[in-house]
């Protein structure tokens, strides 16, 4: 389905559009789409496939996995949903086919392949986004919240987003993996908060020249870079500058799970809940200490922060 959202800041001039794709889930009316689709909007409009329109109501948005639902009255009959992969089993080379309505072009369909698997992307509140399926099936403004399929027609992901020099597909396409989407869905379908745990961190990948340059001993991990006031890590004693230097702590292992690069520790955090204590392996001033951090919920910072 294609979904137009319409958003009114309050003046009689101040009102905009948004365009999207969106996937039926099932016979009640729910459709699944893109956060940044339908954030915010007032008016939601979902047209099908043989032009009939509905108005749309928002069921449930989680802003740090870019997914929502959207719900239509619309008879069962009317409805058709995809049959669900399994984005586990993927491989690099299959087939990827993409629906959606790029600039408005309604029902549009392309083919390509999955190009990569566990790429990392960043949500629209800053968190970053791992386990990401890569495509080169072409993807572009307006294909937001339709269906990536693989050779058999079933559905393997939510297409999400694209990395590109200018406004337009270049062969490198982001997509939310199914099995992400379907294990959310019914807390989206409730109107239920998410929650996400986090360290409070802000860090980068520890590479062996950046090492070098800060004069480091240890050569990689995550460099922890900021430390949120007031978060689950400064709580338990993490330290940074605020800058990268030789000052501050590297993150080389989780819970006994080594650690070379952001994506593995955001990919770790994603299988713990808030509240799980965790146990960091850190290497500071060229000295091993441990440090316990009891996980928070997710909260918006000005950088995505793990």
């Amino acid at each position: 389905v294609t979904i137009n959202a319409s958003t009114s800041s309050g003046g009689p001039r101040s009102f905009s559009q948004a365009e999207g794709s969106g996937i039926v889930v099932d016979t009640q009316g729910d459709i699944l789409t893109n956060a940044h689709v339908v954030s915010g909007a007032s008016q939601i409009r979902v047209t099908f496939s043989d032009g009939r329109t509905a108005t749309g109501q928002v069921k449930g948005v989680d802003q740090s996995a870019d997914l929502a639902v959207v719900n239509v009255s619309v008879s069962a009959d009317q409805l058709h949903s995809l049959p669900l992969g399994n984005s586990d089993t993927l491989q690099v080379g299959d087939t990827a086919l993409a629906i959606g309505s790029p600039f408005g072009l309604q029902g549009s369909f392309t083919a390509g392949i999955i190009s990569g698997l566990n790429r990392g992307t960043t949500a629209p509140n800053g968190r970053a986004l791992t386990g990401m399926i890569q495509t080169d099936a072409p993807i572009n403004p307006g294909n937001s919240g339709g269906a990536l399929l693989d050779g058999r027609g079933q559905l393997i992901g939510v297409n999400d987003s694209i990395q590109s020099p200018v406004e337009g597909n270049v062969g490198v396409g982001f997509a939310i993996p199914v099995n992400r989407a379907v294990s959310l869905l019914p807390s989206l379908e409730k109107g239920v908060a998410i929650q996400h745990p986090w360290l409070g961190i802000s860090g980068q990948t520890l590479t062996a020249s950046t090492a070098d340059q800060l004069g480091l001993s240890e050569k990689s991990g995550v460099l922890v870079i900021q430390v949120v006031p007031g978060g689950p890590s400064a709580k338990g004693g993490l330290r940074a500058d605020g800058q990268a230097s030789a000052n501050d702590d590297v993150i080389t292992a989780i819970d006994g799970h080594s650690i070379t690069t952001i994506e593995e520790l955001t990919q770790y955090l994603d299988t713990k809940k808030v509240g799980d204590r965790v146990t960091l392996s850190v290497a500071r001033n060229g000295q091993h200490i441990s440090i316990g951090v009891t996980l928070g919920n997710f909260q918006a910072q000005p950088s995505a922060t793990p």
